[in-house]
């Protein structure tokens, strides 16, 4: 979770009237968790769905609204300015909004640390360290121009002297020569072609690397331009709606809006400051908290959340959710704000009036046959993430699920098999003494046609210095024997990481229950694995499906 560093002077200078130890109390009640560090230092762990509190502005909004000090919010004043951005939609990140903060005044180096802390924990979580949306901050009066243009440029011909210093050098030389440009510099890089932002002829960012040194801002900043771009326009927006909000809560402060102008010609005006309204239901209070609330009382404590809220009649609340809070997906979310300023100590469980026994589903019962009896067979039963590399996945003949925006490559494929998984344990497990079976019952999904199959497998495997497909077929046989299905051998087998003519099929009622087979030597020699390997799949879903239609039944598990 985001940890926030604040030197307790700051803290005591925003926050005033509250006592160090009130802060820390209602940071907890609000989900944070608090540390005192050599004495002079606040830390505070908040949760990542609360970006709105990853500044000390943000943390005093909430905090003040707890304590019942202030209630509802009221939007910053806010005014147009002739600041323009012409943008040319760069093609690896298209998405760009501005915006000025007058009056934000930085009086010192920990008025500075804490803005540029809040603006990194914003890349590193709904700007997804960067890619989504990455914010630049630039000093108002720095700026050579007020028309700005955002656009591609070559990386050997554009130069400027990035914020870490080093003089005036080539993009390219910038991204080669500093920790920014190592490590965020192929993000929105399109061969020799990058986005940049300039203020007439000069560079002012490099985004989503690093700003240049021009408009630098220090101590002594008065007033902050803003540019937030992207690969998202949502994202974009709320990016910068969330870090003017928290800003503007500087006495003083007032936000100015900025002209985008797009290829077309057509304009729009950013921060859109965008406010939702929604109907909240009292009776879904009551349901979830079980707690005897009012309409009235409901949009009391959601006001004291930073809602603005009125009871409709009828045990609605109608309820404004101000731009800041990016986390309100839906009513559920309104309910845990209720429940959190009502405080959840004052919530106490209801007894059950009647009382029921559950009992096992008819596939949990089977897997837990299928797991003693492999258990049985000889074999140790292994968990495997679904998720998997695609050096793994694309081993299958089944077109596997590619992940969206995957943390790591890794893990940027759902698993098409339960083969692939085995394949990826035995790789990890080449010293462990021979002979080695594994089993694993778990999911699997794939690509077929127009949607996406998901089913429960079981697979099995065998390693050792020699293997053949009949020490893979025995255990499969004995297993599906000791379970009483009725299965018959097939010729054909479509899995292609099996040797042709060392695989084999089975059938129940002419449908694929089971796929064996040995490994090709070429695969198992890509993946480094040096011991002949043996696979078994056995579709569970097709055997519990059987089982239930056949028996008609609830099983006895013992």
């Amino acid at each position: 979770m985001p940890v926030f560093k604040y030197p307790i002077g700051l803290v005591e200078r925003v926050i005033q009237g509250l006592s160090l130890e009130e802060v820390r109390d209602a940071l907890f009640r609000l989900k944070c968790e608090t540390d005192i560090i050599d004495d002079n230092i606040l830390e505070v762990e908040v949760n990542p769905d609360r970006p709105d509190m990853y500044s000390i502005e943000g943390i005093k909004r909430a905090v003040y609204g707890l304590l019942r000090l202030e209630k509802g919010w009221n939007a910053p004043p806010v005014e147009d300015t002739p600041v323009t951005i012409v943008t040319s939609m760069p093609a690896t990140r298209p998405y760009i909004g501005g915006a000025i903060i007058y009056n934000i005044n930085i009086r010192d180096e920990d008025d500075l640390k804490q803005i540029i802390q809040f603006q990194e924990k914003l890349h590193d979580t709904i700007g997804r360290r960067r890619r989504k949306a990455a914010i630049g901050l630039h000093d108002l009066s720095k700026l050579p121009s007020r028309t700005l243009h955002y656009k591609e440029l070559d990386l050997n011909t554009a130069s400027f002297e990035p914020l870490t210093g080093g003089g005036k050098m080539s993009a390219k030389e910038v991204l080669a020569s500093t920790e920014q440009g190592q490590k965020y510099g192929n993000i929105s890089r399109r061969d020799e072609m990058h986005p940049f932002l300039l203020a007439g002829d000069s560079i002012i960012a490099m985004p989503p690397v690093i700003n240049s040194s021009i408009t630098a801002v220090e101590v002594g900043t008065k007033d902050v331009f803003v540019d937030v771009t992207g690969t998202d326009e949502r994202i974009v927006s709320k990016t910068l709606d969330i870090l003017v909000s928290n800003l503007a809560e500087r006495p003083g402060a007032r936000i100015g809006r900025v002209s985008i102008v797009a290829p077309d010609g057509s304009t729009m005006r950013t921060p859109r400051l965008e406010r939702e309204n929604t109907v909240l239901d009292v009776g879904l209070i009551r349901d979830v908290l079980g707690y005897e609330i009012t309409a009235y009382e409901a949009s009391l404590h959601l006001g004291y959340m930073r809602f603005n809220a009125k009871p409709t009649g009828k045990g609605r609340v109608l309820v404004e959710i101000p731009p800041f809070r990016a986390d309100i997906i839906g009513a559920i979310d309104l309910v845990e704000d209720v429940a959190i300023s009502i405080g959840y100590e004052s919530l106490y469980p209801l007894g059950i009036d009647v009382s029921t026994r559950g009992k096992l589903e008819h596939a949990t019962i089977m897997e837990r046959r299928t797991r003693d009896i492999m258990i049985g067979l000889g074999f140790t039963e292994i968990m495997r993430l679904v998720l998997t590399s695609p050096d793994l996945a694309l081993l299958s003949s089944k077109q596997p699920v590619e992940v969206r925006n995957p943390v790591q490559r890794d893990y940027s494929f759902l698993r098409p098999s339960i083969g692939v998984s085995l394949l990826g344990a035995l790789r990890d497990n080449l010293h462990a003494p021979k002979p080695v079976k594994i089993f694993e019952i778990g999911p699997v999904a794939y690509v077929s046609g127009n949607s996406i199959v998901e089913k429960n497998m079981l697979g099995m495997a065998v390693m050792d210095d020699e293997v053949s497909i009949e020490q893979i077929q025995a255990p499969l046989y004995s297993l599906l024997r000791i379970m009483g299905i009725p299965f018959r051998p097939a010729p054909e087998c479509a899995e292609k990481y099996y040797i042709p003519g060392r695989c084999g099929v089975l059938k129940l009622d002419g449908r694929t229950i089971a796929l064996y087979g040995e490994v090709k030597p070429e695969i198992l020699e890509r993946l480094g694995v040096d011991y002949p390997v043996a696979i078994a799949e056995v579709d569970m879903e097709e055997i519990v499906g059987w089982k239930y239609r056949t028996s008609r039944r609830e099983l006895e598990y013992r």
